[in-house]
């Protein structure tokens, strides 16, 4: 959230905690501690609802006793797990399937005229009984505004407006008026609605009257200090608190929501982590893990990345060969056996074939087919492609080992995060057997996060690549890609210029051309059709697979319910297509524990 908000010296804050609702008695209702979220949480509900508890997660990290977990998204510590998940629901969601938007809170949307206008349905209401009007989802994008969030690039605070209770207007800045729509829905569609007026408008008001620079950044402050605690916050989303103690936490389906108020199901998360739980004894639990295990075959492939959370080969600037020809960048991909790394990691899942830059789950949609069908597929293994390569890059192979062009043995600088110990090693090993030498070691993630990722102390790596997956459309993912604030190629790691030659597009052995990458997103950014952002983003995307060939890998599936060994579930739904992260979805199409 820090990293989106790039709000300038917020990361001191981490801790502390803010003021409190202005009348905290109206969101708790009676002030109970059994209480979660307001006035009428515990209305309707199953007196013995503890003995039909049907999912229970021994996971500390969610447990929000002693206000440990924190229901501010600005906040330093905001986590939004499982907040996000059961807690909050969305104007609207994307089908990865038809690659469209299918209504939640949001009723219907337009764009015409450069104006767009919202319309939310009348029968949602937050945990507290107040209905989830359009003074809640304009709080909601002024705030992302204000907070730098992506959304400012395309919107000013003075073009979010709210017509009616029910209805809001969104006008964006006069040079993106005729923007494409696709990337327009995409910036705003799918916002959560986590931020009640109750609560977070009167930060839009003193950021409404703030008058420069010093006074905004003040507000920033206040706003990422607000620390509202379990129980007196107000939730859009299927599940409420209901208790909370040094055992475990308690959800029940909130009786204010349309569709999660018939649910006959309850949550308990515990407080110990992982095996802990189960061997204290305290809890009987159970606890299943996310796997594709007996899906069919429909599942193999994710319909967008999962959870957002991929993880790649990085290319850092610190070699001058991997950093100056792409040729080397190839030959490295070339050498790895990926298919085996997504194995060891995550079993099921699969690797990114495309490498364009763009996620795995939706670049069909923003590049053209046969362009698609050339991309350089860089996960199976191709030893005899890789030597070809480093020959042409003016490498010579002695005594089962690579030299550099100027003679000496070539050795790369590979550290890890701990979180990729195992991958990381498969990539050593594959390496070392290849004749490259690999000076393979793995820090705790924090220090290899002060000392390596930020000085940018690294020949290859493997990290965590959050820039996938964040609005559904080419834009946002190729912006993070070539300019992104931590490895962007461009701007950071300095692999690329803004220029660069690469084969004709669509023909890997065609003769070169030159595409400059800045204007080219910039051209993305106001594209006036799909057709046009398409033509766009293909070349882009091109770019990415012949210069950065990351071989983006998936393995942190958050399938949470879809194990059919455990429940039952309509295996052939395409309710699992909606969306990879709205796990209470499941339970709306008919998701039983066995």
């Amino acid at each position: 959230m820090l990293e989106m908000t790039c709000v300038a010296g917020l990361g001191t804050l981490a801790g502390c905690s803010g003021d409190s609702p202005d009348n905290p008695g109206e969101v708790k209702g009676n002030g109970s501690q059994n209480n979660g979220g307001g006035s009428d949480a515990n209305k309707n509900l199953a007196k013995n609802y503890e003995e039909q508890l049907s999912q229970v997660v021994p996971s500390g990290a969610v447990n929000p006793y002693q206000g440990e977990w924190i229901y501010n998204p600005y906040h330093t510590s905001w986590n939004p797990g499982d907040a996000q998940e059961m807690s909050y629901e969305y104007f609207a969601v994307y089908n990865t399937k038809k690659g469209e938007f299918i209504p939640r809170v949001g009723k219907e949307w337009s764009h015409k005229d450069g104006v767009s206008r919202g319309v939310l349905k009348k029968n949602y209401a937050w945990s507290n009984g107040n209905p989830i009007t359009a003074k809640d989802i304009v709080t909601t994008i002024k705030l992302a505004i204000y907070m730098d969030q992506g959304i400012s690039q395309f919107l000013n605070p003075d073009g979010v407006k709210e017509v009616s209770k029910y209805e809001f207007e969104l006008k964006p800045r006069s040079e993106y008026k005729n923007i494409e729509k696709d990337l327009w829905y995409n910036q705003w569609l799918e916002t959560l609605i986590n931020t009640p007026a109750s609560h977070f408008r009167k930060y839009v008001k003193k950021f409404d009257k703030a008058s420069s620079k010093d006074e905004v950044k003040a507000v920033q402050k206040e706003l990422v200090q607000f620390d509202p605690h379990w129980n007196e916050i107000a939730f859009s989303g299927p599940f409420v608190y209901v208790e909370a103690n040094e055992q475990y936490a308690d959800q029940i389906p909130n009786q204010e929501h349309p569709i999660a108020k018939d649910f006959g199901f309850y949550q308990r998360h515990g407080v110990y982590e992982e095996e802990a739980g189960l061997r204290a004894g305290e809890v009987t639990y159970h606890h299943q893990s996310s796997t594709l295990k007996d899906l069919p075959k429909k599942y193999d492939s994710p319909p967008v990345a999962f959870s957002g959370q991929s993880f790649a080969l990085l290319f850092g600037p610190t070699d001058e060969f991997i950093k100056s020809d792409p040729r080397v960048r190839q030959a490295l991909a070339h050498a790895i056996d990926f298919n085996s790394v997504v194995q060891v990691t995550k079993p099921g899942t699969p690797v990114d074939k495309y490498s364009g830059g763009i996620d795995a789950g939706y670049i069909k949609h923003f590049v053209k087919k046969d362009v698609l069908s050339s991309m350089t597929n860089y996960v199976p293994r191709d030893t005899g492609r890789a030597t070809s390569l480093l020959k042409e890059a003016g490498f010579s192979k002695k005594g089962g080992k690579w030299h550099n062009p100027n003679g000496k043995q070539w050795k790369l600088n590979f550290p890890v995060g701990d979180w990729f110990a195992t991958p990381s090693q498969i990539v050593s090993d594959n390496l070392s057997q290849f004749g490259i030498s690999v000076d393979h070691y793995v820090d705790e993630m924090a220090t290899w996060n002060a000392e390596v990722e930020q000085p940018l102390k690294y020949d290859i790596s493997l990290h965590l690549n959050y820039g996938e997956a964040r609005k559904y459309h080419s834009y946002p993912d190729l912006e993070a890609a070539y300019f992104g604030s931590i490895r962007g190629a461009v701007n950071k790691v300095g692999s690329l210029s803004k220029e660069v030659e690469v084969p004709e597009v669509g023909n890997p052995e065609g003769s070169t051309i030159t595409i400059n990458l800045r204007k080219t997103l910039d051209e993305l950014s106001v594209a006036g059709s799909s057709k046009e952002a398409k033509k766009l983003s293909t070349q882009l995307a091109w770019a990415h697979n012949q210069l950065l060939p990351g071989a983006q890998i998936f393995p942190w599936s958050e399938f949470y319910w879809v194990n059919a060994g455990d429940w039952n579930f309509d295996l052939d739904s395409n309710a699992w297509l909606t969306s990879n992260r709205i796990a209470h979805y499941f339970l709306q199409h008919g998701l039983q524990q066995k």
